[in-house]
């Protein structure tokens, strides 16, 4: 990151670190370096320890920014600052710890969401640290055993074995809503599953399909089936393509 997204993320970095409830920010890496791509935005993620300032306080304090709003139920600001999109998620430091020491909850989390809240730690630049307490997230997440690994990769196993399920059910009765909100979720599921077989966090949904193709290991003609089973026409039924998931499932699981 650099030039007109690093100014500003060395702006709102500033400002926020003089909050007494902030430990850490971190600057996500730019999913595009195209200012006019539909993907392109800057994502700052604030660690926080202790409550927030109210929203109309962060809104004066990110005054030189457009179009501020807030989410509350997300932890999230969003607003414009010379044309570029900035996203500003707060993140609870407790709750960050607890998800990486493997606490309750953290199975649940994962299998819904996958890792990508490990990737931020992990694949982000650190602006801004109050303590070491995010160095120290980086080292466990960078040292985790193999059984934590097999632990990820049962769940997500698990999560894609009952997606492809409701594939079936849906193929068979013709329901294409529930067939593609199914087959949604069965790809997300795969991607997991090959990203804790490769011992890897998972990107933004933006990078997956990037991403997953170049992992080292893949099962046999993995790209020809997870391209199927994203396209669409009369020679890829719902019922041809459920066919393909069954043999893309297959072969996950005999990785």
């Amino acid at each position: 990151m650099r030039g007109k997204p690093q100014l500003i993320a060395e702006k709102i970095t500033g400002i926020v670190k003089d909050w007494p409830c902030v430990d850490s920010v971190l600057a996500g890496p730019l999913i595009s370096g195209d200012f006019f791509d539909a993907y392109y935005f800057l994502s700052l993620d604030v660690y926080i320890s202790g409550e927030l300032p109210e929203v109309e306080e962060r809104r004066k304090c990110f005054g030189f920014g457009m179009a501020f709003e807030s989410s509350q139920t997300k932890g999230k600001d969003r607003l414009f600052v010379d044309e570029i999109p900035v996203r500003i998620v707060y993140k609870t430091v407790s709750r960050i710890s607890d998800l990486v020491d493997g606490k309750e909850g953290f199975l649940a989390t994962m299998r819904d969401s996958g890792t990508f809240v490990f990737y931020r730690i992990t694949a982000s630049d650190i602006l801004y640290a109050r303590s070491d307490w995010i160095k120290k997230m980086r080292g466990k997440l960078g040292a985790m055993p193999q059984s934590f690994w097999d632990i990820l990769r049962s769940s997500f196993q698990s999560r894609m074995e009952h997606f492809l399920s409701d594939l079936g059910a849906a193929a068979m009765r013709s329901d294409e809503l529930f067939f593609h909100i199914s087959a949604a979720h069965f790809l997300q599921s795969v991607c997991s599953v090959l990203f804790a077989i490769n011992r890897r966090y998972e990107p933004s949904f933006r990078l997956l399909s990037e991403q997953v193709n170049a992992l080292p290991v893949l099962p046999e003609a993995f790209a020809g089936r997870f391209e199927s089973l994203m396209r669409s026409g009369s020679e890829f039924t719902s019922a041809r393509r459920y066919e393909i998931a069954q043999l893309l499932a297959r072969s996950i699981l005999s990785l």
